[in-house]
Protein backbone atom coordinates (compact mmCIF):
# COMPACT_ATOMS: atom_id res chain seq x y z
CA UNK A 1 0.00 0.00 0.00
CA UNK A 2 2.85 2.40 0.84
CA UNK A 3 4.40 1.68 -2.52
CA UNK A 4 1.10 2.42 -4.28
CA UNK A 5 0.76 5.76 -2.43
CA UNK A 6 4.35 6.68 -3.28
CA UNK A 7 3.68 6.03 -6.98
CA UNK A 8 0.50 8.15 -6.89
CA UNK A 9 2.29 11.01 -5.08
CA UNK A 10 5.13 10.92 -7.61
CA UNK A 11 2.66 10.97 -10.51
CA UNK A 12 0.82 13.95 -9.00
CA UNK A 13 4.08 15.84 -8.46
CA UNK A 14 5.15 15.15 -12.04
CA UNK A 15 1.75 16.22 -13.40
CA UNK A 16 1.96 19.51 -11.46
CA UNK A 17 5.13 20.40 -13.40
CA UNK A 18 3.62 20.84 -16.83
CA UNK A 19 6.53 21.17 -19.31
CA UNK A 20 4.25 22.75 -21.90
CA UNK A 21 3.96 25.90 -19.76
CA UNK A 22 7.68 26.64 -20.17
CA UNK A 23 7.57 25.79 -23.86
CA UNK A 24 4.80 28.33 -24.48
CA UNK A 25 6.95 31.13 -23.02
CA UNK A 26 9.76 30.28 -25.45
CA UNK A 27 7.62 30.15 -28.56
CA UNK A 28 7.50 33.33 -30.59
CA UNK A 29 4.09 34.90 -31.04
CA UNK A 30 2.73 38.43 -31.16
CA UNK A 31 1.38 38.35 -27.60
CA UNK A 32 4.78 37.50 -26.12
CA UNK A 33 6.44 40.71 -27.34
CA UNK A 34 3.80 43.26 -26.35
CA UNK A 35 5.10 45.57 -23.59
CA UNK A 36 8.67 44.29 -23.92
CA UNK A 37 11.97 46.08 -24.49
CA UNK A 38 14.95 44.49 -26.27
CA UNK A 39 18.52 45.69 -26.59
CA UNK A 40 21.38 44.44 -28.73
CA UNK A 41 23.14 44.87 -32.04
CA UNK A 42 22.16 45.36 -35.65
CA UNK A 43 24.72 44.15 -38.19
CA UNK A 44 24.49 44.89 -41.89
CA UNK A 45 26.47 42.40 -43.94
CA UNK A 46 27.69 42.75 -47.51
CA UNK A 47 29.03 39.49 -48.91
CA UNK A 48 30.95 37.97 -46.02
CA UNK A 49 32.02 41.28 -44.46
CA UNK A 50 30.17 43.32 -41.83
CA UNK A 51 29.34 46.63 -43.52
CA UNK A 52 28.26 48.46 -40.35
CA UNK A 53 26.93 47.86 -36.86
CA UNK A 54 24.71 49.70 -34.43
CA UNK A 55 23.64 49.31 -30.83
CA UNK A 56 19.85 49.16 -30.94
CA UNK A 57 16.82 49.11 -28.69
CA UNK A 58 13.38 47.87 -29.78
CA UNK A 59 10.40 48.65 -27.58
CA UNK A 60 7.09 46.98 -28.42
CA UNK A 61 4.60 49.34 -26.77
CA UNK A 62 1.45 47.71 -28.10
CA UNK A 63 0.27 45.00 -30.49
CA UNK A 64 1.12 47.21 -33.47
CA UNK A 65 3.47 50.05 -32.48
CA UNK A 66 6.76 50.72 -30.78
CA UNK A 67 10.04 52.62 -30.79
CA UNK A 68 13.41 51.87 -32.41
CA UNK A 69 16.60 53.54 -31.18
CA UNK A 70 20.04 53.07 -32.65
CA UNK A 71 23.55 54.36 -32.19
CA UNK A 72 25.68 53.48 -35.17
CA UNK A 73 29.35 52.70 -34.67
CA UNK A 74 31.26 55.97 -34.93
CA UNK A 75 28.13 58.14 -34.80
CA UNK A 76 28.07 60.89 -32.16
CA UNK A 77 24.38 60.56 -31.23
CA UNK A 78 21.49 58.13 -31.06
CA UNK A 79 18.60 58.18 -33.52
CA UNK A 80 15.04 57.30 -32.48
CA UNK A 81 12.10 56.33 -34.66
CA UNK A 82 8.52 55.34 -33.95
CA UNK A 83 7.41 52.25 -35.84
CA UNK A 84 4.38 50.18 -36.61
CA UNK A 85 4.62 46.44 -37.05
CA UNK A 86 2.63 43.33 -37.75
CA UNK A 87 3.34 39.70 -36.94
CA UNK A 88 2.57 36.70 -39.13
CA UNK A 89 3.87 33.39 -37.83
CA UNK A 90 7.59 33.86 -37.19
CA UNK A 91 7.84 37.03 -39.25
CA UNK A 92 7.68 40.66 -38.13
CA UNK A 93 7.10 43.37 -40.72
CA UNK A 94 8.27 46.82 -39.59
CA UNK A 95 7.31 50.19 -41.02
CA UNK A 96 10.26 52.25 -39.80
CA UNK A 97 12.89 54.22 -41.74
CA UNK A 98 15.88 52.19 -40.54
CA UNK A 99 14.43 48.66 -40.28
CA UNK A 100 11.53 48.64 -42.76
CA UNK A 101 10.75 45.27 -44.22
CA UNK A 102 10.00 41.74 -43.14
CA UNK A 103 12.26 40.11 -40.57
CA UNK A 104 12.28 36.42 -39.73
CA UNK A 105 12.53 35.43 -36.07
CA UNK A 106 15.29 32.84 -36.43
CA UNK A 107 15.70 32.29 -32.68
CA UNK A 108 13.43 33.23 -29.78
CA UNK A 109 13.28 32.56 -26.06
CA UNK A 110 11.84 34.70 -23.31
CA UNK A 111 15.35 36.24 -22.99
CA UNK A 112 16.82 36.30 -26.54
CA UNK A 113 15.49 37.14 -29.99
CA UNK A 114 17.41 37.01 -33.28
CA UNK A 115 15.86 38.66 -36.34
CA UNK A 116 17.08 38.33 -39.93
CA UNK A 117 15.88 40.59 -42.76
CA UNK A 118 14.21 38.79 -45.64
CA UNK A 119 14.81 37.90 -48.40
CA UNK A 120 18.47 39.01 -48.54
CA UNK A 121 19.42 38.03 -44.98
CA UNK A 122 21.92 40.89 -45.16
CA UNK A 123 20.93 42.35 -41.77
CA UNK A 124 20.74 40.60 -38.42
CA UNK A 125 19.51 41.93 -35.06
CA UNK A 126 20.64 40.01 -31.99
CA UNK A 127 18.60 41.16 -29.00
CA UNK A 128 18.27 40.44 -25.31
CA UNK A 129 15.32 41.42 -23.16
CA UNK A 130 15.84 44.27 -20.71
Amino acid sequence: MKRFLAIIMAALAFAACDPSEKKIENEFNAENIIDTKWEGTLKNVEGSAVKNTANVTLTFDSASAGKFTQKRSGAPTKESFDFTYSVSGKKITFDCPEISGTWEVSNYTDQVMILTILPSKSSVMTLGII
